[in-house]
């Protein structure tokens, strides 16, 4: 029997909770958030809205212990999606406090969130929010190629699927 690669389970998990519409939108983030935080084997898990420089959580997959829920905002400049949009794609750093400019950032003051994997989210061509994983403990590994893809194909269906709800909730309107 052939050995199933790590990009190849991802692929197919993907598949899996994309071609699942009849579970509804809801559902299907938070199995793809839960996706993303196996994969990453983080702890903490966001598909955010941005907004007049806020940052609103509308997903959330996180710890008992970690009091986070959709509808809870922070300034945008406090979280580390901040760095996220600043740096028009992909974030991955394994160990914050290690690096100086992000020692000192307010997020992690505030949250000491020590690993990040994040991607701005993008429909119609302007900034929607980010998709990101995070724990306070520092990833044992190297964030790899591999897991800057599997963020990437997890962030394309994520705002194909929104711009797909928001043209139709305007056809509805419009009828």
């Amino acid at each position: 029997m052939e050995a199933v690669s790590s990009s190849e389970k991802v692929i197919r998990k993907l598949y899996q909770i994309t071609n699942s519409y009849d579970l509804g939108f809801g559902i299907q983030v938070t199995q793809l958030l839960q996706m993303g935080l196996e994969r990453f084997n983080l702890d903490i898990a966001i598909l955010s809205r941005i907004g007049n420089n806020q940052y609103v959580v509308e997903h959330c997959v996180v710890p008992e212990d970690v009091e986070l829920c959709s509808g809870v905002a922070f300034d945008l400049n406090t979280t580390y999606c901040h760095i996220t949009c600043a740096a028009k794609g992909p974030v991955a750093l394994e160990n914050i406090g290690k690096h100086d400019q992000y020692a000192t950032h307010p997020a992690y003051q505030a949250f000491g969130l020590e690993s990040y994997i994040g991607m701005p989210i993008k429909v119609n061509g302007k900034v929607y929010g980010t998709l990101n994983f995070s724990s306070p403990t520092p990833y044992k590994r190297k964030f790899q190629a591999v897991d800057i893809d599997a963020l990437q194909l997890m962030t394309s269906w994520v705002e194909i699927e929104i711009s797909r709800r928001q043209q139709e909730q305007r056809l509805i309107e419009l009828n």
